[in-house]
């Protein structure tokens, strides 16, 4: 175990290593997480470095940078060479979006639950005559069954969030990916409402793409967002945008007026320039200490305290069974965002979504915790 967490799940310990759980009932995160201590401590030396030093150790940054690359693609069970760095969670959708080389007639599939992000640039190409499929959810469901029924030959691909934001709905993707394949699909997940809450095997599921940003369950911060691309696809697919960085000898850029472009082999190709080296030090922080916990220790707390919340609470719009949620329930109100307001000036945060209450209990929330909101909430 990390130094000064504790046993593994030493919940107590690990909350001292929260600084804003002092302050505040954190059962937000499907928003915004607090970070741990070590990764602000991260952030701050290296922009202390730059202040002070005016440090330029570029080639120590790329360095943490790979070290980085390599602990996501542990929690997600990938190559390295399969994962990206980007913005945010927009971007990489976007990047699959624009690159599938899409004909006039062709279609895909999503649902009515997705977030904006997921949804916005799959409908942007209707405008090269591409038709989307819109599966409505039955009481907060998306239905395999109903995917399965939107395919057809024109389809090309199925973009599903792999948690969804509004209510907590966990998809199938596994089945999914078996349809996509039937019908010779890509899988798309937007799974940032997932990763870092529940286990995310990409060899398991067989998604072709996925993207997410940092700032949620993996308690990082905004501005920076992970693009996964399954490593047979790597060649087949053109980034929509490329610079220095998509080159294959990337450090060997005192050449003025390169004319020859040989991109990379790897998912490192879409990464276009410098990034922001800081805030990939405190996830790779954040992704050492959620990695040394377990990611299976967090899914069966996370799962276990999704679980209290639905059993304590009434007009629950997430379902029960454990392998449909994650991290998130949602409880209907009538007058939630007024609710919702109410609760912060308590210290107490959580969101208003979809004619409800959002709770989002991370694995070092406590049922203390819930019993407050709840208590609140009457």
């Amino acid at each position: 175990m990390l130094k000064g967490y504790g046993d593994k799940m030493d919940i107590n310990t690990i909350r001292e290593k929260i600084p804003a759980l002092k302050n505040c009932i954190h059962l937000n995160c499907a928003a915004v997480s607090p970070p741990f201590s070590d990764t602000i401590t991260e952030i701050k030396n290296f922009l202390k470095n730059r202040g002070e030093k005016a440090n330029f150790d570029f080639f120590e940054w790329v360095e943490e940078l790979e070290e980085c690359r390599k602990k996501v693609a542990e929690l997600v069970n990938a190559s390295k060479e399969e994962i990206a760095f980007m913005l945010n969670t927009s971007q990489g959708i976007n990047t699959v979006a624009n690159m599938i080389d899409w004909k006039r007639g062709d279609n895909l599939i999503t649902s009515d639950l997705e977030f904006p992000s997921n949804s916005v640039p799959w409908y942007n190409l209707r405008k090269k005559g591409v038709e989307v499929k819109k599966v409505k959810n039955v009481r907060g469901e998306i239905r395999t069954e109903d995917i399965e029924k939107a395919f057809d030959e024109r389809t090309r691909l199925v973009a599903l969030s792999y948690v969804q934001f509004c209510n907590g709905f966990r998809s199938d993707l596994v089945e999914i990916s078996k349809l996509c394949r039937e019908y010779n699909a890509f899988l798309f997940s937007d799974v940032i409402q997932g990763l870092g809450a529940v286990r995310l095997d990409v060899k398991k599921t067989g998604i072709d793409f996925f993207s997410s940003a940092a700032y949620k369950w993996l308690m990082g911060s905004l501005g920076v967002g992970i693009f996964y691309i399954k490593k047979d696809l790597i060649e087949e697919f053109d980034p929509p945008y490329v610079g220095w960085f998509s080159l294959k000898n990337e450090e060997d850029f005192d050449k003025p007026g390169v004319d020859k472009i040989e991109l990379i082999d790897s998912a490192r190709k879409f990464e276009t320039g410098g990034t922001s080296f800081a805030l990939i030090m405190g996830l790779k922080k954040s992704l050492e200490i959620l990695l040394d916990i377990g990611i299976d220790n967090i899914e069966k707390r996370v799962l276990k305290l999704s679980k209290y919340v639905i059993d304590n609470a009434e007009n629950v719009q997430t379902p029960y069974d454990e392998k449909k949620r994650a991290g998130i329930v949602n409880i209907k109100h009538s007058d939630s965002e007024k609710i919702v307001e109410k609760l912060k000036e308590k210290k107490i945060l959580v969101s208003a979504r979809m004619g409800g209450i959002r709770v989002s209990t991370h694995f070092w929330n406590t049922e203390e915790d819930i019993d407050t909101l709840l208590k609140n909430i009457q």
